[in-house]
């Protein structure tokens, strides 16, 4: 079983609008479409299109939680979340005629440390039964910057396996915890280690400082140009087959699903890398974030390249 931890989950509300946003007008809203939202629910989702069993956790309060349990029955992805006062945050995404998305995210309403000690209750106890627990996105207000590398921490005193995948300070913070894997882009890295990741050469560089701090796997996404990867068993660079994107968002948590999925199968690292770029990419060919066909990826895999760029430590 794979746990994925979602501090501030939320219910995406997808807007088509029939003409473009005008500033001080009404906008007519021709089809709405409500997601279960958040890094780790997009993971969760990749990991049970990848065949393995999940359980999501998280905060959820409120009508909007009822209705992020509801939207994840509906997509068959089993949850545990802390019950918390405040209502669980909508985001929402005005798509226009022309494809052009205009967003509107709420930060998430204020959670105390009472609530947050009980999440970590509530991971640890998960993650005894877990393979691998990931941490994903973004916490609510209230919470400090080292709020990642507490769960993170807690995972840990599991002995369990641990990604982490989020951003500034959170990812500061949560890298000094250790987690097994993080994936972070060439900015996030540069800013992670304080060296420049203008090319190829020099994102493998950081990767492979970042790794020797003692993170395990430190998977760089480059965007279109594929990943690089620093482990154990070496530095790895991977290349996505070329396709004709149609949704490219969650592919990042898609990655960090099926990566998760690859840990609990005990696959190779280069195998690993190769099972979640496939997964990402096929994720680019589904309308629905996380829920792409397992089918598309298995023939996407046949096509992507993962080679060893350097021999490991």
């Amino acid at each position: 079983m794979i746990v994925t931890v979602t501090p501030n989950a939320s219910i995406d509300k997808a807007y088509r609008i029939a003409a473009p946003v005008a500033v001080g007008e009404v906008q007519r809203v021709t089809e709405v479409i409500d997601v279960a939202g958040g890094k780790g629910l997009n993971a969760a989702r990749a990991v049970a299109a990848c065949g393995s069993s999940v359980v999501a956790s998280g905060f959820a309060g409120g009508h909007a939680g009822a209705l992020l349990r509801d939207l994840l029955d509906r997509d068959g992805v089993p949850h545990d979340f802390v019950e918390v006062a405040g209502e669980t945050r909508s985001c929402i995404n005005a798509l226009d005629p022309s494809g052009t998305s205009t967003e509107f995210l709420e930060p998430g309403r204020p959670v105390t440390e009472t609530e947050f000690e009980e999440l970590l209750v509530r991971v640890r106890r998960l993650a005894r039964k877990a393979a691998v627990v990931t941490v994903d996105g973004s916490v609510p207000a209230g919470l400090g910057a080292n709020a990642c590398a507490r769960i993170v921490s807690a995972v840990k005193a599991e002995d369990r396996p641990v990604i982490l995948d989020t951003s500034g300070l959170l990812l500061e913070e949560g890298v000094r915890a250790l987690p097994t894997m993080v994936k972070p882009n060439a900015d996030e890295l540069a800013q992670l280690t304080g060296r420049p990741c203008d090319d190829l050469s020099q994102v493998v560089a950081a990767a492979r400082a970042l790794h020797g701090t003692g993170i395990e796997f430190v998977v760089v996404s480059l965007g279109a140009d594929g990943a690089v990867m620093a482990c154990p068993e070496g530095t790895f660079r991977g290349i996505a087959p070329s396709i004709d994107v149609v949704n490219p968002v969650g592919s990042g948590d898609t990655l960090v699903g099926a990566f998760a999925v690859a840990m609990e199968r005990s696959m190779g690292a280069a195998q690993a890398l190769e099972f979640a770029m496939a997964a990402a990419t096929a994720n680019c060919l589904s309308p629905a974030t996380g829920n792409f066909d397992p089918a598309v990826a298995e023939e996407l895999r046949g096509r992507t390249v993962v080679e060893r760029i350097a021999d490991g430590e």
